[in-house]
């Protein structure tokens, strides 16, 4: 420590929650990072802590910590006051500022003005300031406080704010010529706004920026939408020569069919009109593709259509009648895919060439591709593979062996198609002391750790987040290191992919829980490798992870499947636990494979889509090539992660030191057709095959 000036932080320098208190205390904490780092460097210049966080020095200061956010909360609003020498008396801890914004929600007030902007000032963009401006405008609002208010206010604090501001602007004299231009965009919008706004939308009225334009776009967003509601109030605003405009978007909203009743487009407003016809033919074409296909020719032959709006349409017919498999789905492939189409276009196109095995077409359409689609690794895999089946070995040969040296799906593919392992390419991420020093002892870094020793995950990943936003590019990879060493997986995954780095294959594929996997894995005959490959595209190992729709883990379960393959009652609390998480989906795993007859790909489609879903994307009439079928994988998503866990699988797989390689097998395996599903003589439930 020597050589090694800290400001004295002692509970006397402050007294009282005062601008001069509150400078002092942020020069505290800045020392108190200095320090820290200052002792922390001896043991950085030789090695840092494994798969574990770094050595604990704020033990002490926690449980301090927690005993003062605790009072915080609960004392009333004059005993808060109080607190304040023990506040500071926490200068130097690194959730310090956490206290700061505790303190100051509890005794939010005009009077606290300076301390709160000094706050928003300091953290500004910090994830300990997030959402405390929205407050602090709020009390202002909600007391009148109009001058401060558009001081402290910032350009997207949502729609009501934004109201707040611009009529608070109107009242302080600005003029109306700057402030309602601003009003369009929250006009122009889908849903009812806030009661805060309609003062502002009757001087926008008045001053005459309602016109039938924006009228008639508002309607087109809202009926996009699904606000019908809406539309009856905004016709009631258009002059009467365009409210069928109104009545035709009410129509097809309510039934796309009814886009065929050309009484609906008089062709007055033919513009206008093309964006009703377009919307509802998109939609139409998902149920009715032969309707939609004779609605689409009538209006391109009245000429309405513009190019765009074609290749919308085609779009549309040609992705439906191709994934209902349906003959016209050649032709109408052909027709969208055209100069100006969607990317997703001529994928489908290729895939529909593929499943019908038309090979020769399938080069024809690559080599017509754009050349920088052509460079992609799919299209060169497909090239390959086509010329391949055309008895072009020598050329095939020449494209597998290039893609051959690339870590990927295809890679791992062409490699088996010439007999060759897969290359994983691994060259570990450089390590640099200093910057792995450097990264320690930042702020955020320091915050996040902490956050993580609490249990409070979600509030240090946000501090992750702002950590490597905010850190040097070059820092990016060390930090990812660091995490990797800490055994924060998903924030070194993260961080790997932030900074660009994918050669370390190591750290960016973790052997997390290698233990637990390799114990539910024997338990329930499952390849390790595979259980590790579906966690890794599931969660990035992250045990608190929680879906939109409720999948829950490190698996990424939903408790009804846990509770399923359980056979007893799962609690959502138990998902978070690695090992039971790790358990019940390993045991998924097990039940999906003794339905679909052990076909890792079609366990790892029913993994993330349902088993019954896969079912129905069996082929009709006869089995498929693996490739293929994944191809032809209706879901993006879906397709997307078969290809990863496939990858992932042959990763972890080296990683283990196995020799399972499944890739030379899905060359050769084929997709059963329909006709291959059967019925359990017991249960009464579809599955592949019975066992």
């Amino acid at each position: 420590m020597s050589g090694t000036k800290v400001l004295p932080c002692s509970r006397k320098r402050f007294s009282r929650f005062s601008h001069m208190a509150f400078t002092l205390a942020r020069q505290c904490y800045s020392s108190w990072l200095v320090l820290v780092t200052a002792l922390a460097l001896p043991a950085m210049a030789t090695t840092y802590q494994p798969l574990n966080l770094p050595a604990d020095v704020f033990k002490d200061d926690r449980q301090q910590y927690l005993a003062i956010e605790k009072k915080l909360r609960t004392y009333s609003r004059r005993r808060v006051n109080d607190l304040d020498a023990d506040i500071y008396a926490l200068a130097h801890y690194p959730l310090y500022p956490y206290l700061l914004r505790l303190k100051i929600e509890r005794t939010m007030s005009l009077k606290t003005k300076r301390e709160i902007k000094q706050f928003l000032d300091d953290y500004s963009e910090q994830p300990v300031s997030y959402g405390l401006r929205y407050q602090w405008l709020n009390y202002l609002s909600r007391h009148g406080h109009q001058q401060t208010f558009l001081e402290d206010y910032r350009p997207g604090m949502g729609a009501k704010l934004t109201c707040i501001s611009l009529n608070y602007r109107l009242n302080q004299g600005e003029s109306a010529a700057t402030v309602l231009p601003e009003v369009d965009a929250l006009w122009l919008h889908g849903q009812s706004q806030p009661d805060e706004c309609d003062p502002l939308f009757v001087k926008w009225k008045k001053a005459g920026m309602m016109t039938p334009d924006r009228v008639v776009q508002r309607i087109e967003i809202a009926a996009k939408e699904g606000n019908r509601s809406i539309i009856s109030y905004l016709k009631r605003q258009l002059p009467g020569d365009l409210q069928y405009i109104a009545d035709a978007w009410l129509a097809v909203t309510r039934d796309v069919s009814r886009v065929n009743r050309t009484a609906l487009f008089p062709l007055k407003y033919p513009d206008k009109e093309a964006e009703i016809i377009v919307w509802a033919l998109e939609k139409l074409a998902w149920r009715k593709p032969v309707l939609a296909a004779k609605v689409y020719q009538r209006y391109v032959d009245k000429g309405i259509l513009s190019p765009a709006q074609q290749h919308m349409a085609k779009r549309a017919i040609a992705l439906s009648y191709t994934l209902d498999r349906l003959p016209q789905a050649h032709e109408w492939l052909e027709k969208a895919d055209a100069d100006g189409a969607d990317e997703d276009v001529k994928l489908w196109h290729i895939a529909h060439l593929l499943r019908t095995q038309k090979w020769q077409e399938v080069v024809a359409v690559i080599d017509n591709a754009p050349a920088h689609l052509q460079q992609e690794e799919n299209y060169r895999y497909w090239k390959a593979r086509a010329l391949e089946m055309l008895g072009h070995t020598m050329q095939a040969t020449v494209l597998y062996k290039e893609l051959s040296q690339e870590r990927h799906y295809y890679g791992f593919m062409a490699s088996a198609h010439i007999g060759e392992i897969p290359s994983l390419a691994h060259t570990p991420a450089p390590t640099n002391i200093e910057t792995l020093a450097n990264v320690r002892k930042t702020p955020a870094t320091l915050r996040a750790v902490e956050l993580f020793r609490l249990d409070r995950n979600t509030d240090a990943r946000r501090e992750w987040y702002y950590l490597l936003s905010h850190i040097p590019e070059d820092w990016v990879t060390d930090a990812g290191i660091l995490a990797y060493e800490w055994g924060l997986y998903d924030q070194a995954i993260n961080s790997f992919a932030r900074s660009g780095y994918w050669d370390d294959v190591e750290r960016r594929f973790p052997l997390a829980f290698s233990e637990v996997f390799s114990e539910k894995s024997q338990a329930h005959n499952i390849s390790k490798s595979f259980a590790m490959a579906i966690a890794r595209r599931e969660s990035s190992f992250r045990t608190d992870a929680i879906s939109p729709v409720g999948a829950t883990g490190l698996m990424q379960l939903m408790p009804g499947t846990a509770r399923y393959v359980a056979q007893e009652k799962v609690t959502r609390n138990a998902l978070f636990q690695a090992d039971e998480n790790i358990d019940y989906g390993v045991q998924y795993l097990r039940y999906l494979m003794d339905k679909l007859n052990n076909n890792p790909v079609l366990v790892s489609a029913s993994y993330n889509a349902g088993w019954r879903k896969v079912l129905e994307w069996l082929p009709v009439n006869e089995a498929l090539p693996v490739d293929i079928w994944i191809e032809n994988i209706p879901y993006k998503e879906t397709r997307a992660y078969v290809k990863a866990v496939m990858a992932y699988q042959h990763i972890y797989d080296q990683q283990l030191g196995g020799n399972e390689n499944i890739f030379p097998q899905l060359t050769r395996d084929l997709i059963p057709s329909a006709d291959a599903v059967s019925t359990h003589p017991q249960t009464g439930m579809l599955q592949l095959a019975p066992r």
